[in-house]
């Protein structure tokens, strides 16, 4: 074509094939991570694909290739003796991101997220016609599992042990029985975590999804904190009750969700106590969209296009998006609820900033 740097584009196209590649090797990561053959070379060492397929309770020809796909992605590393079959090993350095739920490190469970939401390519492309969105209800319940899983890895590592003492003086009103509500409680583990540190709390979830208010209900009977932990469906900016005595208020991920963050920010407002705080856990944005580069970045991008956005404009919600919500966007909305101190705390991944948020 007239004006193209030949150079520039064979460049260019390196990079697309680049990303279209990293697409097929995070589908090979999510099925691996269903499968459990992370887990099982982690675990059980190097193998051939029979042994691993063995292991795994698989059909070797499939677990071949899927190890030789992962292989060529710089995932495993192999070995091979003349003309025996080669011996694929998984790096520690690697198990510990893909195989090992209770790794600090873990993010394996995140690949699934990208067959769930490619799943919805159609419908959303719709929504580009028409200006609508796309509703919780419409996506895959496996969207949501994967979000669960995923959920309930980090909080397990971070919210009762780094989280809550982060906080002056809230790990001794949660043990005196203060009260705490989840906006957006999704499988509802935060609570449960809480409910059994803290046996005095009184927990109550909401949730615009039928699907994470039926999971929580039963993830907090099988925890046997049924009693004292209570799940709403709904939209917390019309049910949290306006009493003024929440010890702490936690909005993790969800706020660029909301329908209104700002009348969701207002209704947690009237709902602490004066000495009560919002734990707030948002992605990490510039305060100029255009400033939002880098992989990180697309990747919360694509999640907006394909999840954010259309659930937040099927509930008639203004739509922020994933990175909407930058420190300085936030603090004005806070500010406008009567929310006048917001502290940085560290964050868990560079994906994500994490508030301490008071009246």
């Amino acid at each position: 074509m007239d004006g193209c740097d030949s150079t520039a584009v064979q460049a260019f196209a390196g990079r697309f094939l680049d990303d279209v590649s990293g697409g097929m090797t995070s589908v090979l990561c999510a099925l691996g991570d269903r499968l459990g053959l992370f887990r099982a070379l982690a675990e059980g060492g190097p193998a051939s694909s029979a042994e691993l397929a063995a292991r795994a309770g698989l059909d070797e020809r499939h677990v071949r290739e899927w190890l030789l796909g992962l292989l060529s992605a710089g995932y495993l590393d192999a070995r091979r003796q003349a003309a025996e079959e080669p011996v694929f090993s998984l790096p520690p350095e690697h198990a510990a991101v893909l195989a090992h739920d209770d790794s600090p490190f873990f993010l394996g469970g995140a690949a699934g997220l990208v067959p769930a939401l490619a799943a919805m390519l159609e419908p959303v492309a719709e929504t580009f016609r028409s200006g609508g969105g796309v509703p919780q209800e419409a996506y895959p319940e496996g969207l949501y599992r994967t979000m669960w899983r995923m959920s309930a890895s980090w909080l397990g590592t971070l919210l009762l042990p780094q989280w809550i003492p982060a906080i002056d003086g809230l790990a001794g009103r949660l043990a005196a029985g203060g009260r705490v509500a989840h906006l957006g409680s999704g499988g509802g583990h935060a609570l449960v975590l809480i409910a059994r540190a803290f046996p005095r709390a009184r927990c109550t979830g909401y949730d615009r999804l039928r699907l994470h208010v039926d999971r929580a209900r039963r993830e907090a009977a099988d925890a046997g904190v049924s009693d004292r932990v209570e799940f709403v469906h709904g939209d917390a900016s019309d049910l949290l009750p306006a009493t003024g005595d929440h010890a702490l208020v936690l909005a993790l991920d969800v706020l660029h969700d909301a329908p209104d963050p700002a009348a969701a920010l207002h209704a947690v407002r009237a709902a602490l106590a004066d000495d009560g705080v919002l734990l707030l856990l948002e992605s990490a944005g510039a305060e100029r969209a255009t400033d939002n580069r880098g992989a990180a970045a697309a990747l919360l991008y694509g999640a907006s296009v394909l999840y954010s956005v259309p659930v937040s404009l099927a509930a008639k919600g203004r739509a922020p998006g994933m990175l909407g919500l930058p420190a300085g966007e936030l603090r004005r909305l806070c500010a406008e609820a009567g929310l006048t101190s917001v502290r940085e705390l560290p964050p868990p991944t560079p994906l994500n900033a994490l508030y301490e948020i008071r009246p």
